[in-house]
């Protein structure tokens, strides 16, 4: 019986949806696909967020830096987050949250890495756990 691998092809990323957790595969330069299993629009791009900007749910499969001036108030899912400014509401990451120096972050978070600066505020309950 034959062997068959699948690989990956050069201009593709493996992505992981953020509202089923489903595994699919899209083009890197892709700025959002519709989930095969869930059939839910999912957003690849990374995020600056440098004013207010209030939602009920931010979900992106990229990385999102909220800078100093900016102001995010939402339930927030996304791999990679870096609080420069301020966060209000539940956060979920995939890979690492990050808050700086004057970052203020208050709500929920479940991330594998948390990283908190001298100066930094997290105010909410902490799951550290791999998603």
């Amino acid at each position: 019986m034959p062997l068959i691998s699948i690989q990956s092809v050069a201009g593709c990323k493996e992505v992981v949806c953020t509202q089923c957790g489903g595994v699919t595969e899209a083009a890197k330069r892709a700025m959002s696909i519709f989930c095969p299993h869930c059939h839910q629009r999912v957003i690849l791009q990374d995020f600056r967020i440098r004013r207010y900007h209030g939602v009920v749910e931010f979900a992106t499969c990229g990385n999102v830096v909220v800078e100093q001036r900016g102001f995010l108030v939402a339930r927030v899912r996304v791999d990679n987050l870096t609080v420069k400014g301020k966060v209000h509401g539940r956060v979920t990451a995939r890979g690492s949250i990050k808050v700086c120096k004057n970052g203020r972050l208050k709500g929920d978070v479940t991330t594998p890495l948390l990283i908190v600066e001298n100066g930094g505020m997290l105010d909410g309950f902490v799951q550290i756990r791999p998603l």
